[in-house]
């Protein structure tokens, strides 16, 4: 009996050992799936990356010549752009449809903006901001450098930025607010004071331990001065600072000079005073809102991120922002002088796309680039993803029509760059490779909105000196092989109908003998023959003609041959 027990009860060990161990191991397999799985997503995206904005093959324009003589013309096919693409290039031809036409230049801002409304929330909120950030007044300059590192732009752009995220967080408090109207029991005079007040109803509903200097009809004064200054009302700030005063001490006086400040910057002596009353006395303070809010005046304790107030990633942008200083007083020890350029590169390079997760939530790096005028950064970023490609390409585009954008000065550089004798963090954009890449999708289908694309680099020119916008109707008439439509052709009387061209050029001469020159390299010569007879250039139509006509005079002449529809062409420009 003994013998079968403790047979018994080892068999029971081992199996129990053996379940265990069974379990373990598909935990093990399941949790080095997933990590394989994750790891394969972070590879793809930087291939992807690299793919998109390394090497010349993106704008390699070369061409293998065709063998045969006569073009084969392809199906028409379905439109290659989707519903939000297409509202965009119907834009943009609206806004090239003024300009050729020498009427005041449109805002592209708004004219984009538009296309938000039928995409999502995401995509507004955006345009929102784009709007916001370039609505700036640039200084005369001589190139998109100089306005953009000229301090006052950048102050104006650091300005523009804390407008946005205080519009924004006005906007969620409002959302917070009546959609708990219950708990938030919004009442009295309407404004910020009192929507802010209905808001800690529902952020501080308990007492929290630890907040100083009392409280305000019931709110701890120190929460209301932040989360007014945060809305951006600095008047609802004060307002609560009165009330409060007798507890506050020196506090009322550098916060109405503060607020009456120009840049919202205090005086030196000031700074010093209320910097030294920081470390004095608040550093190590237990209210986070009097810490966050000390700091933002007196600009200071650069290395505290207040992560207790400021917990989203907008709360940390604004809060960093509202430190940034431009002027360089030399009294500022390092901890409490935070530059923009400092706040880019902790962003972009120290912190980077891992950092916040940009798999998850692109729109939020987008913004966190954006919103500190790192805008080709922001661009290229976005361009990575398939289905936002789109919108990072118009974004571009505005920004390069309000000649605020920073560009590559050669086209075989990547899509984003840093080219040498400019300010460290300066990073510039491949504009003419960001176009090509997006038309590419659509160019053999829908070459009447490939063109108006092509239109923004009238003004750009190869390494060779050749006019950008030339060479891409040229590569784009011998891709869509939609001669007619683009180049226009002759009529039997000899005059020319005109073609999509016609409209951004009034001298299409040149054009038209590229085209030729292109197709003719390509050994299309029947293509070639007729634009070289639509450029009024008969000795190399003739050259052609002879070429085309020398191998088919022996053959023996059938309705829809070649020796036919090659005869009916001589005939037609020999009786013109």
């Amino acid at each position: 009996l003994q013998g079968f027990l403790k047979n018994e009860k080892d068999n029971a060990l081992l199996s129990a050992i053996e379940e265990s161990r069974k379990r373990t191991f598909a935990m093990a397999e399941e949790y080095h799936r997933e990590s394989m799985l994750v790891e394969w997503e972070q590879v793809k995206q930087r291939i992807l990356h690299t793919l998109l904005a390394s090497g010349e093959d993106a704008l390699d324009f070369t061409q293998e010549n065709e063998p045969s003589y006569i073009g084969e013309l392809g199906l028409p096919g379905r439109s290659s752009l989707d519903s939000v693409e297409m509202a965009y290039a119907r834009q943009i031809y609206i806004y090239n449809e003024k300009i050729v036409n020498g009427h005041l230049q449109p805002n592209l801002v708004d004219l984009c903006a538009a296309v938000a409304e039928l995409d999502d929330k995401n995509i507004s909120e955006m345009w929102a901001m784009v709007k916001q950030m370039t609505d700036v007044t640039l200084v005369p300059a001589s190139d998109a450098l100089k306005v953009r590192t000229h301090m006052e732009v950048r102050m104006e752009f650091v300005r523009q930025a804390l407008r946005y995220l205080e519009q924004s967080y006005k906007n969620y408090t409002f959302v917070t607010v009546f959609g708990n109207l219950h708990q938030a029991q919004l009442g009295g005079v309407p404004g910020t004071y009192q929507l802010v007040r209905s808001f800690l109803n529902i952020k501080l509903p308990a007492p929290v331990p630890g907040l100083q200097d009392g409280e305000v009809e019931g709110h701890p004064v120190w929460a209301l001065i932040y989360y007014c200054m945060r809305c951006g009302d600095l008047t609802a700030a004060m307002h609560v600072v009165k009330r409060a005063q007798h507890q506050l001490g020196e506090f009322k006086t550098w916060f109405q000079e503060y607020m009456h400040s120009k840049d919202k910057r205090l005086s030196p002596a000031t700074e010093n005073k209320l910097r030294l009353h920081y470390r004095r006395a608040l550093r190590n303070n237990t209210d986070p809102y009097k810490r966050a809010v000390y700091c933002i005046i007196g600009r200071c304790d650069i290395t505290d991120n207040q992560s207790e107030v400021a917990d989203r990633t907008e709360d940390y942008l604004w809060l960093k922002l509202n430190q940034v200083c431009f002027d360089d007083d030399g009294a500022s020890s390092p901890q409490d002088r935070l530059t923009l350029s400092q706040f880019q590169k902790q962003l972009l390079e120290d912190y980077g796309e891992s950092h916040f997760a940009v798999n998850q939530q692109p729109f939020l790096y987008f913004q966190v680039l954006f919103l500190t005028a790192q805008f080709e950064a922001a661009i290229a970023f976005l361009f990575r993803t398939e289905h936002l490609r789109c919108h990072a390409v118009h974004v571009a585009l505005v920004l390069f029509e309000l000649k605020l954008l920073l560009k590559s000065s050669g086209q075989s550089a990547q899509l984003l760059s840093h080219e040498a004798g400019d300010p460290p963090g300066v990073r510039r954009l491949n504009f003419v490779r960001l176009l090509m890449l997006y038309t590419r999708k659509f160019e053999s289908t829908d070459p009447r909105e490939a063109l108006q694309y092509f239109y923004f680099l009238r003004n750009d020119k190869d390494s060779q000196g050749e006019n950008m916008f030339l060479r891409c109707v040229s590569e784009l008439v011998i891709e869509s092989r939609e001669f007619d439509m683009i180049l226009g052709k002759l009529e039997n009387d000899g005059s020319r109908k005109p073609g999509v061209i016609d409209k951004f050029t009034s001298d299409t001469n040149p054009i038209i003998n590229k085209v030729a020159s292109a197709a003719e390299n390509k050994g299309l010569f029947e293509e070639a023959a007729k634009l070289y007879d639509l450029a009024k250039n008969p000795d190399k139509v003739l050259e052609l003609m002879n070429k085309l006509l020398s191998p088919v005079v022996p053959q023996i002449s059938t309705p829809q041959s070649n020796k036919e529809r090659l005869k009916n062409m001589a005939h037609s420009i020999a009786e013109r």
